[in-house]
């Protein structure tokens, strides 16, 4: 791979119009002009110009020249490179919502499509740590995947408590498909790692900004068997 297909400076550092301008380029299947990326974007052609250096500076896009056929000068156009991920999460939360569409129509309690997906979801995530996981390490584990968690115990309870979730949304209608998942991710984590612990159920928002995911000893897990979300 040639250092013009490399980005020099990854997408998350651009600012909101510099990002909005490849947001845009990568939506379009092919290489469009500064006018027409300014009239698209309501920006005035110069303010494109400028951005579309900085991309360029960057290796975040590509400059292409029209061939035509005619006489004339031909116009310069510009396309995201194609290494360079997705400014916005839509190509991914369409994903998401596809999958989840398939789990809620094949799911049961007889057959834990989603925890299932979790659980080797979750050894995956231990089979790449140096040592073995525990409980300490699925807080690290957990906060490395968008989720906010901390451990805390309560009248002899204890609880990874989630305090952040990136697919809230998605939950609120009382969609638990993302939640039985992350419990399986959970649960996954633990037993690959022979850990002392592991997760009874998983209960989604008992308070506005709150999740709860209750630790037992892994012992009791055959006994909470029956536990879900």
């Amino acid at each position: 791979m040639t250092s013009s297909t490399v980005p020099d400076h990854g997408p998350d550092r651009l600012g909101p119009t510099r990002r909005r301008v490849l947001a845009h380029l990568q939506e379009l299947p092919d290489p469009t002009s500064t006018e027409v990326l300014a009239d698209s974007l309501a920006l005035h052609p110069n303010t494109v110009r400028f951005h579309l250096d900085g991309l360029l500076a960057a290796n975040l896009v590509r400059r292409v020249v029209e061939h035509r056929g005619v006489q004339g000068r031909p116009r310069v156009l510009f396309t995201a490179a194609p290494t360079v991920p997705p400014v916005t999460d839509h190509p991914y939360r369409s994903l998401v919502q596809a999958i989840l569409g398939y789990l809620r129509d094949n799911d049961s309690p007889d057959n834990p499509i989603a925890e299932r997906i979790g659980e080797s979801w979750g050894r995956s995530l231990a089979d790449s740590e140096a040592e073995l996981p525990d409980t300490a390490a699925l807080v690290a584990a957990v906060n490395s995947l968008g989720l906010s968690s901390r451990v805390a115990e309560v009248d002899g309870e204890r609880n990874l408590e989630i305090v952040r979730c990136p697919f809230r949304d998605l939950t609120l209608g009382g969609d638990t498909t993302v939640c039985r998942i992350h419990l399986g991710m959970m649960r996954g984590y633990l037993a690959a790692g022979d850990a002392s612990e592991t997760v009874a159920e998983l209960r989604p928002w008992v308070e506005p900004e709150l999740c709860l995911a209750r630790l037992v000893p892994a012992s009791e897990a055959a006994v909470e068997s029956a536990a879900h979300v």
